[in-house]
């Protein structure tokens, strides 16, 4: 298996665990939360399959938040995540 493929495989998972969660009101915090032990690259691939997905993604805050990931950090607005609508 590829990188791509294990990023798709995982994008299932996350998006089965993602619809009972609903709503998350941060989702890079939630992916976080959930994946510590993935790296942001990771972590960003996996947004993107959320996006994807058709969700109602709509800014939580107007407030930027530091997420850090690793040795990284990634300064975003929080995005609330919903059931489609």
């Amino acid at each position: 298996m590829n990188e791509q493929d294990n990023i798709n495989v995982l994008g299932l998972h996350v998006i089965q665990k993602l619809k009972p969660a609903l709503p998350v009101d941060d989702i890079m915090a939630w992916l976080i939360a959930e994946y510590p032990k993935l790296e942001l690259p990771q972590l960003l691939k996996l947004l993107n399959v959320i996006y994807q997905e058709g969700f109602h993604i709509a800014p939580s805050s107007e407030e930027r938040q530091v997420y850090h990931v690793g040795d990284r950090e990634l300064t975003a607005s929080p995005q609330r995540v919903e059931q489609k609508a």
